[in-house]
């Protein structure tokens, strides 16, 4: 029987008076041994905020073929390693501009949170309790630093995304608040005698209030912290019962490294 040998026929279409063949489809594939280059985060001032300077040190992260991040490099330009902290969130360098914007040092703003929350934005408000964010405030001091700073300051009020209490889980935002608080302990501790303020100076203030921030910022390292805090309060902060104010000074200098010593107050 004879066998017909069936010709593969390629269609050949008229488009606009010429025509064009269609061909299969390859798959391709690109191979990228060392994944994809590095990608640096630009940075951009927002509008209005004055004559505030970028850092000059880098975010870097390295991503993978399928798009994941490897890791996260932070070069050491200018500050310290509490605001690199910082500058590794997607919000550190607006929570550093804002702070510039007040007139208090970044370094100090970072070390707080740092303390705070590892510079993370942590929501920890429950129903006895309605401290949370990135800088672990309440809601009372919250609104009121933050509403002190935009008197303050009005310009901040197109940089932030909730002037309300609402907006406190903004860490760009809630670092206004943190900022504003900050530079009332400095003006406090100065007052008290304390000419330069440092994070470390302002650590208690924030932490413990104003009357025993002061007291304590003035203390000598062999008191005890129990002359100035709460049994409740020293617990829930990790102070055991018979800790002395160096002791507690230098377990707060251990977190916020070289940032401890950084002034408050931007010169």
């Amino acid at each position: 029987m004879l066998v017909r040998k069936r010709r593969s026929a390629w269609k050949v279409w008229p488009v606009l008076g010429s025509s064009f063949f269609i061909y299969p489809a390859l798959a391709q594939t690109v191979n990228v041994p060392a994944g994809l280059p590095p990608t640096v985060n630009a940075t951009y001032q927002e509008v209005g905020m004055g004559g505030w300077t970028p850092p000059t040190s880098t975010t870097t992260q390295q991503i993978s073929g399928s798009g994941s991040v490897v890791s996260t490099t932070i070069s050491n330009g200018s500050g310290t390693d509490a605001l690199q902290s910082m500058y590794s969130q997607s919000w550190g360098y607006a929570a550093a501009q804002n702070a510039s914007a007040l007139g208090v040092n970044p370094d100090a703003l970072a070390a707080t949170c740092v303390v705070e929350s590892g510079c993370r934005n942590v929501y920890t408000a429950n129903g006895k309790s309605s401290i949370t964010g990135a800088f672990q405030m309440s809601n009372g001091t919250y609104n009121e630093a933050l509403q002190k700073a935009l008197a303050s300051n009005p310009s901040l009020a197109s940089s932030i995304t909730n002037t309300g209490v609402s907006g406190q889980q903004d860490p760009a935002t809630q670092a206004v608040a943190a900022a504003q608080y900050l530079k009332d302990a400095a003006t406090t501790l100065q007052n008290a005698g304390i000419s330069n303020p440092t994070a470390l100076d302002a650590r208690a203030y924030y932490n413990f209030g104003p009357t025993a921030g002061q007291a304590i910022a003035r203390a000598t390292d062999d008191t005890p912290m129990s002359e100035f805090v709460s049994a409740s309060h020293m617990a829930s902060n990790g102070i055991s019962s018979n800790e002395t104010v160096g002791q507690w000074r230098a377990n707060v200098a251990s977190k916020m490294g070289s940032a401890a010593s950084s002034p408050i107050l931007s010169s």
